[in-house]
């Protein structure tokens, strides 16, 4: 008897592994077939029998672009200089009975609204309300400028208000935490678009313009494969986005802090029309302080109107008698100096013309006291005994009338009148050639640093921020050897005399109260108007180099003040050190403090997003001292110096949170500490004084509100 066959019964797991594989071949064949339709259709435009248009085609494939972040500009330690932040354009829907539901999208109450909105943005109540009661019909309706690039607090105020019918359309922006601050070095981005392609930030001015191929990075795209009807073929592939590279600069925040008070200062008292002044180290190049008046805040753009240049490299001045350390140099070099030989001093005929010095009464005098007291007619005669074409050979050593390329943008190569043997004469002593500051600081690292010159700079590195990776390291550039070392030696001896001797020039900018000896040397250059130089004191640029200290300079101190209304204190020398005297005792300080602590250097921790309980251990075993600002339960937002910085022991770190902050007991603080915690608290600082702080005007425990004035005492 034959066996019976057994049926084979299939297992529930079974059925679906099989259905499981139909399913994906079907799946896979689909999107095998749609991706050829697509290829197809990409490649001979037709569908459907019919050729499709370069516009049928764009709806057929789609492109999106995904913009990157745009690097962020630092200060040497890491504190934010430019970084990017949102603002918003703000509309208002005005058709009556547009709703989500029940709810209303449009401006239910337009004088209500217009009382609200119009202290916010800053217009009349009146003229929001004729915005709003726009003619029937209009959907929605904007405020012009004043509706525009609205900041995150006035965002968030609107909404705070809950006014129905009020929008916003968010766009990418630079924010410039420290309004007036190195302002045109730094510079501006425009918020451009075009094509009704999304706006893309362009550096327009300063290193923002000069740096934007690092800054601006590279957009992604996002590529969609769509029929003609928008309806997606396949999913979305994408190219990766490279954001902007982060830039250091060389500044020093506390430094610059501190110079853009001091200048705002002179500035307001003596009405100049123009005045810079630049701080750097004279062994490195590295430009540590810098800025001018006029200048503009870079957060509301005020001033931005009355002053584009950047004067420190775009604009040459006649440098007046503080072209004579060079032609000292020169002389010296070439051994056509004669410093204990006697000449006659007040005027000097060349040809048909003369030379004059300012003070006319000196008689006769040795050229070594002629550079001290400032000779027009012993750098004349100087000049002359050389012959043009050797002074001539010493002004291209010193890389005169040649730009300075420290990456800032258009900067000027300068100018000379160098014909006659009065002009000629007239470049010894400054006038008829025309030079920037930063030219003027290059050509003083020669006497600084024994001949040999450096190149300023003011960029030190660029960074990915991505990859932490350095794409781009700052060198020191050590230029040409312009003289021996014994004539650099010889020539900062000359200038301690115009410091030293009793009718020396540079006596105001001693600072031998203190201990140190610097070298210096003073010009006044008088302007020419209709051809002709004036005689008059105030209508000249004045002018001081200093090399702090003389027999091995660290520093290196320029500046320049240009036809005053008036003199602090009577002169202009008492002016300009207004400025140097606080300022170069603050970066000795914190030389002196560097020093003293190489050693015990410490990589900053990142703090954001700790407890304030987690940062104060973090410090403590760190060994830095945190002073926290806002509600102590909330978490770090914020902190003064970045993650990954080189800080020193005991160096103050300033860690913010959200909410109200108090004011601290300053007293003992230094005015870089003051300054860091006036710009975290947005207060409007003033102070006077050097040292530390010995009385403040807010009391401490004091809560304080943004632009508070905050006046300080220092000694």
């Amino acid at each position: 008897m034959a066996k019976k066959r057994r049926k084979k019964i299939s297992s529930p797991i079974g059925r679906s592994k099989k259905a499981g594989v139909v399913i994906f071949v079907t799946i896979s064949l689909v999107l095998l077939l749609l991706s050829g339709h697509f290829v197809y259709v990409a490649a001979t435009r037709n569908i459907k029998g019919r050729k499709l248009s370069e516009t049928e085609l764009r709806h057929f494939m789609r492109d999106q672009a995904i913009q990157p972040r745009r690097g962020n500009i630092f200060d040497a330690s890491g504190q934010a200089l430019a970084e990017n932040t949102t603002t918003y354009n703000l509309y208002a829907i005005v058709k009556k009975g547009f709703r989500s539901g029940t709810k209303p999208l449009y401006v239910v109450n337009k004088q209500k609204t217009a009382r609200v909105l119009a202290p916010i943005i800053g217009m009349k109540e009146s003229d929001v309300l004729n915005h709003l009661q726009a003619s029937p019909g209009t959907f929605q309706v904007e405020f012009g400028s004043a509706g525009d690039n609205l900041s995150i607090a006035q965002h968030d105020q609107i909404v705070a208000a809950k006014l129905p019918g009020l929008n916003f359309v968010s766009n990418a922006a630079r924010f410039y935490p420290n309004g007036v601050f190195a302002s045109q070095l730094i510079g501006l981005v425009s918020n451009g678009s075009n094509n009704n392609q999304p706006a893309k930030m362009t550096g327009i001015m300063g290193l923002e313009q000069s740096l934007n191929r690092y800054l601006t990075g590279r957009a992604g795209i996002k590529t969609g494969q769509q029929t003609a009807g928008g309806v997606a073929l396949t999913s979305f592939t994408n190219k990766k986005v490279k954001n902007g590279d982060d830039v250091y600069l060389t500044l020093d925040y506390h430094l610059q802090f501190q110079l853009e008070h001091l200048m705002s200062n002179v500035f307001d008292k003596t009405k100049p029309q123009a005045m810079t002044a630049i701080l750097a180290n004279a062994k490195t190049g590295a430009i540590l302080a810098a800025t001018q008046r006029p200048t503009f805040n870079a957060s509301t753009k005020a001033g931005l109107s009355k002053m584009w240049d950047n004067l420190l490299v775009q604009d040459p001045v006649e440098p007046g008698s503080t072209m004579k350390t060079f032609t000292l140099s020169a002389a010296i070099d070439s051994g056509h100096w004669s410093p204990n030989t006697i000449y006659k001093s007040g005027t000097l005929n060349i040809g048909t013309q003369k030379v004059f010095d300012f003070n006319r009464n000196m008689g006769n005098i040795s050229y070594r006291e002629g550079f001290a007291r400032s000779s027009n007619v012993a750098f004349a005669k100087t000049e002359m005994a050389m012959g043009p074409s050797i002074w001539r050979d010493y002004l291209n050593r010193f890389d005169f009338l040649k730009a300075t390329q420290t990456m800032l943008p258009n900067e000027a190569a300068g100018s000379m009148v160098f014909n006659e043997p009065i002009e000629q004469a007239n470049t010894a002593f400054g006038q008829g050639i025309e030079v920037t500051p930063m030219q003027m600081v290059q050509a003083l690292t020669a006497v600084a640093n024994n001949g040999r010159m450096v190149r300023p700079y003011i960029v030190s590195k660029i960074v990915n921020p991505d990859s932490k990776k350095t794409t781009y390291e700052h060198k020191v550039q050590r230029l040409a050897v312009v003289m021996r070392p014994t004539t650099a030696q010889q020539v900062r001896k000359d200038m301690i005399d115009v410091v030293n001797l009793p009718d020396g020039t540079a006596r105001t900018y001693s600072l031998a109260p203190q201990g140190i000896q610097i070298a210096a040397k003073t010009g006044t250059a008088q302007i020419a108007i209709d051809g002709k130089y004036t005689n008059n004191y105030s209508a000249s640029t004045h002018s001081v180099e200093v090399l702090v200290p003389a027999d091995d300079p660290q520093f290196i101190f320029y500046m320049y003040l240009r036809q005053p209304k008036e003199f602090i204190g009577g002169f202009a020398d008492a002016t300009i050190n207004t400025v140097f005297h606080p300022l170069i005792l603050s970066a000795l300080n914190a030389a002196k403090t560097s020093a003293s602590v190489k050693n015990t250097n410490l990589l900053l921790p990142n703090f954001v997003g700790q407890t304030v309980d987690q940062a104060r251990q973090t410090a403590q075993s760190s060994g830095l001292t945190v002073i926290v600002a806002g509600d102590a339960n909330q978490k770090i937002s914020w902190q003064s110096v970045g993650p990954s910085a080189q800080v020193m022991a005991g160096q103050k770190i300033f860690l913010r949170t959200s909410g109200k902050i108090i004011m601290p007991d300053m007293k003992g603080w230094s005015i870089a500490d003051i300054s860091t915690f006036s710009s975290m608290a947005k207060l409007d600082l003033s102070y006077s004084g050097t040292g530390q702080l010995v009385s403040q005007t807010i009391k401490p425990g004091s809560i304080l509100t943004k632009g508070q004035k905050l006046e300080v005492n220092l000694q």
